[in-house]
């Protein structure tokens, strides 16, 4: 459970701060492309950690949002070893589902999660360019990517992922990106990633701890990433970051058909069937409020 008085200190700091932290692109501190076996098995085993609760937080959000409930086609790009893209699967009555990513090891760590997970019929993982993929235009239900813009060289690239995003999903269908918020100062980030970070060291997830300080450096603003908006869209497009404390955003475009962008409430999934342990639900609750 994150402790009040751990984060009440970076919530003011946050507020009252301007934005003197520049980003750091991660091509200076590491490679973008996932691919070295020891953070393909740490990222594997991420899914067990406070992950868990940005990725309900998203897949919320699809629920509320997309107007297809039943059958239909969804993409994950840059899917890293598979775990959102499988969630949309347990969750959603997809028909088929494709996850992608330009590193082998994840895709291939993906693949067995797909068989682990009871669900390789329908759910099969790619080596593949997110930002220029092989398929018709207006062929999937959902498009998302989480987690992963902030891994993008320049702003330049986000936006032609945005594009490619647009480009796939159906005139009905639904659009997500979601990704890390650069914080203000790097005392704040710092502060941040010790306070988030310390439920990844206590799981010896060292190198994964290291990545996610690397990306919050990484990250975009939530003014930066609302430019990528593709210009000639026929979709409604919403940014929207957390609030209070925003390290988590979403970008979000839905069909514009004049209706509303939330259509229902409640969650796709039971108590017996969480996608965060019991451990977290305390921290997920209080997540959700600020999304």
């Amino acid at each position: 459970m994150i402790n009040p008085i751990e984060v009440l200190p970076i919530i003011l700091g946050q507020a009252l701060a301007t934005q003197t932290l520049e980003r750091i692109p991660e091509c200076n501190t590491g490679s973008a492309v996932m691919d070295e076996s020891e953070s393909v098995l740490q990222y594997n085993d991420a899914m067990q950690s406070k992950l868990a609760i940005v990725y309900a937080g998203a897949l919320e959000r699809i629920h509320r949002i997309r107007r297809r409930t039943t059958g239909g086609r969804a993409i994950d790009l840059c899917c890293g070893p598979g775990h959102f893209t499988l969630l949309l699967a347990k969750y959603f009555d997809y028909e088929e589902i494709i996850g992608v990513d330009l590193s082998a090891p994840m895709v291939a760590a993906a693949n067995q999660n797909a068989r682990d997970w009871g669900l390789a019929d329908r759910v099969r993982f790619e080596v593949a360019d997110a930002t220029n993929y092989d398929a018709e235009s207006d062929s999937f239900d959902l498009v998302t990517c989480n987690d992963a813009a902030h891994h993008l060289p320049t702003l330049g690239v986000v936006g032609q992922l945005a594009a490619e995003m647009d480009r796939l999903a159906d005139p009905q269908g639904l659009v997500q990106l979601s990704d890390l918020v650069r914080l203000k100062s790097r005392s704040i980030t710092s502060r941040y990633t010790q306070m988030i970070g310390q439920d990844y060291l206590d799981r010896g997830l060292t190198r994964f701890q290291d990545d996610f300080c690397n990306s919050m450096q990484a990250a975009w603003t939530s003014e930066e990433l609302k430019t990528v908006v593709p210009i000639k869209s026929q979709k409604r497009w919403e940014g929207h970051p957390q609030k209070l404390l925003p390290t988590v955003q979403f970008l979000t475009g839905y069909p514009n058909d004049g209706g509303q962008i939330y259509l229902r409430k409640g969650l796709p999934w039971t108590t017996e069937t969480h996608p965060v342990s019991k451990s977290f639900q305390i921290d997920w609750q209080l997540f959700r409020r600020l999304i």
